[in-house]
């Protein structure tokens, strides 16, 4: 079935890039515009720090680049993805990235010329910031892996090239994977893409379930080396980047993303992720149950890998029209306050969710949520009337919200830690669902399949991501060869302990491919973001927790401590405790069926 054309879509269902540009032309002017702040940054970086006021003029100066260069990045994002086919698209995708290229240098400098500062007088001056004071200390802290004006250059200008395994994964898995067809039980032929492979093999019959697996899988077997030496060669970059940069280990550097960046940078110990594996692997119980369970509400002898996404409901599953969703998620808000369901509503109406899927536009994902502090948050999506886009967009909603409040401050703050980005979104999604539980019939009979494979799924399935991808890189780390046959002996070992229900023969070790788009660590902040969404629905239930709490814990997520922030929530990601507590808050909805 071909995809409608974008204006046959109504303008309401589509994003309106007017907020952010009315025109590429636009786009243009801006560009140049940055480019001159750039040009004055540069300047400024290169002046000696004699006052607090030089100080506080720098931070502003730094603050304004990155605010207008996100402004740049979300509509050149955005512009690209509702036109995949668009040469203009490309290209503005293209300068942004040599803006970008001008930037690193010229923010590097920044960082320099804090570092080459007398220690002494920069206390002074940071002591008198105020506002500035935690971005000032970040931007201090980062200025120890900065290094010479000519080697940041180079960094720079090979940017493109560190980032070549990221396009090769992606070409692999679009451009050159051919499609295999397989027949549906209705009689209509489908085409297996990344974009619609998961919702194929939902469908309740088994043999056709157990083709469109085998059929898709072939196809990526055939990519399996190039695949292996692309995350290979990821790996490889990151471990060189972390010997330019004096990191510790690739982890310590994914372990300080945020969205969107803002230049400052915080930062979370690694110790917080070995008692998560730990104390995550320790409770893998009621995910091994729930393997079971799934098998016997099937009515297989074996669990198979073609089984583990179809619902286990037992009832027809209802269509959810994207107007009906909208109202279940403003309903499902409510705990969360009355100014945070208005703001959601506005979200709505201010056009800022390209519903659904059309030509030329980006399908491989099921939804994502951009930003700029400048121009706030966008959602892409790709609704297809049913529970499970409705739970997507509740999740993406969640960053939505957390952007629409992080921003009510100044861009250098207003930008949120990968560690906790998780933890609203995935609270909307259980918020949802829970919600729909509460509604009884068919719906609530799949919200309760669906809240077991988000949080099964966000706690279980992403610990055993994030334990494969820890073991791969500090394989690299040591020096070791990843050979397509190592990742897939590594990838087959933690199947084993996390799925022993399942039996995926010959396959154990492969499914992993057409992952690795993303930086090496990005599957710990679901694992993080699951635990903490459990904790804050649970304490908003007791009353423990008020709405307006966490509406400041939104408020705030650019500007403090990252620990001090999970602290606030009620949440110790230090203590094994916390992810037992989960653990048996996934039992509970287990035990629902």
């Amino acid at each position: 079935m071909s995809l409608p054309e974008r204006d046959d879509i109504a303008s309401e269902y589509r994003f309106d890039l007017t907020r952010i540009f009315e025109t590429p032309d636009d786009w243009d002017d801006a560009a140049a515009a940055l480019r001159d702040r750039i040009s004055a940054l540069e300047s400024a970086a290169a002046a000696s720090l004699e006052t607090t006021a030089d100080l506080r003029a720098l931070l502003e100066r730094t603050g304004e680049c990155y605010r207008r260069k996100q402004r740049l990045d979300l509509y050149a994002t955005l512009y690209g993805n509702v036109n995949t086919e668009s040469d203009a698209a490309d290209d503005v995708r293209r300068r942004f990235r040599d803006i970008e290229a001008e930037f690193e240098p010229v923010a590097a400098a920044v960082r320099r010329r804090l570092r080459e500062t007398d220690d002494e007088r920069l206390d002074a001056f940071v002591a008198e910031l105020d506002e500035y004071r935690r971005y000032a200390e970040s931007l201090r802290e980062q200025a120890e892996r900065v290094r010479s004006s000519d080697a940041e250059d180079a960094i720079a200008t090979h940017g493109e090239t560190r980032s070549a395994p990221t396009r090769v994964i992606r070409a692999v898995t679009t451009e050159d994977f051919d499609a295999p067809s397989v027949e549906r039980p209705d009689g209509e032929t489908v085409e297996l893409r990344h974009d619609n492979y998961g919702e194929e093999l939902s469908h309740p019959n088994r043999a056709y379930r157990k083709r469109v697996y085998e059929a898709f899988w072939s196809e990526m077997d055939r990519f399996e080396h190039t695949l292996s030496r692309a995350y290979a060669e990821k790996l490889a970059a990151a471990d060189a980047e972390v010997e330019v940069r004096g990191y510790d280990s690739i982890r310590d550097r994914d372990f300080r993303g945020t969205y969107p960046e803002s230049g400052a940078e915080p930062y979370l110990p690694g110790a917080v992720h070995d008692v998560m594996l730990d104390a995550v692997r320790a409770n893998l119980g009621p995910y091994h149950r729930a393997q079971a369970v799934r098998r016997e509400r099937l009515g297989v002898e074996t669990l198979r890998p073609w089984d583990l996404q179809v619902s286990i409901a037992d009832a027809p599953e209802p269509e959810v029209p994207y107007e009906e969703a909208k109202e279940h998620i403003l309903d499902a808000l409510a705990p969360l306050g009355e100014d945070y369901v208005d703001r959601t509503r506005s979200f709505f109406a201010e056009r800022r969710i390209d519903a659904y899927p059309t030509q030329n536009k980006r399908t491989d994902i099921p939804a994502y949520c951009p930003a700029s502090a400048a121009d706030g948050a966008f959602v892409l999506a790709n609704y297809r009337e049913d529970l499970w886009s409705l739970s997507v967009l509740g999740h993406e909603l969640g960053h939505a919200l957390n952007v629409s409040y992080h921003r009510e401050g100044p861009t250098r703050y207003a930008t949120c830690p990968s560690a906790i980005c998780e933890i609203p979104s995935v609270l909307h999604e259980i918020l949802v669902l829970e919600h729909c539980i509460e509604q009884g019939g068919p719906l609530a009979a799949h919200a309760k399949n669906r809240l077991l494979e988000c949080v099964g799924g966000n706690f279980y399935v992403q610990t055993m991501n994030s334990a494969f991808a820890h073991r791969l890189a500090t394989a690299v780390e040591n020096g070791e060869n990843l050979s397509a046959e190592r990742v897939r002996e590594t990838h087959a070992d933690l199947l084993a302990e996390f799925r022993p229900e399942v039996a995926y023969d010959d396959r154990a070790g492969r499914n992993w491919l057409g992952e690795g788009t993303r930086e090496p660590y990005s599957s710990f902040q679901y694992v993080l973001g699951a635990t903490g969404a459990l904790v804050v629905r649970d304490r908003l239930r007791e009353g423990s927790f008020s709405p307006s709490r966490f509406r400041d814990f939104l408020r705030n997520t650019g500007r403090k401590d990252l620990l001090a922030q999970f602290e606030a929530l009620g949440v110790d990601v230090t203590s094994p405790a916390t992810y037992e507590r989960a653990a048996e808050t996934f039992a509970g909805y287990l035990d629902e069926f």
